[in-house]
Order: C-alpha cells, then structure tokens, then sequence
C-alpha cells in the first residue's frame, strides 16, 4: 500500500525547494548532485522542523 503524501507536505515542498545550487551544498558533493541536494534538503526540513517546534513551544 502507499503512504499519501499530505496536502501541507506537498506545499511546504514547493514553497522550499529551488533549483539545484551546487554552491549550496557542503563540500565534497560536487560530483554527485543527487546526494548532495538531498542532504541540502534534509538539512533545511530540520532547521524548519526545529523553528515551527520553537514557535510552538512559545505558544503555550
């Protein structure tokens, strides 16, 4: 069976994704784009993961 992706993921990924920017990468990932705008990737759903927990906690 599939997972659904939900609506907001869906949306959050076209408001955060951008084109493939080697010079965002760390160093080392030049050569293999695939690997290197994955990790760029999964660094920023962290960093937005860790802001929206912070604005949460601040809430209550």
């Amino acid at each position: 069976m599939r997972e659904e992706i939900p609506y907001l993921v869906e949306e959050l990924y076209y408001q955060y994704s951008h084109k493939l920017v080697p010079e965002s990468w760390a160093t080392g990932f030049e050569d293999n784009p695939v690997q290197g705008h994955g990790l760029w990737s999964f660094y920023q759903g962290l960093r937005l993961g860790m802001q929206l927990s912070t604005i949460c906690l601040k809430m209550s």
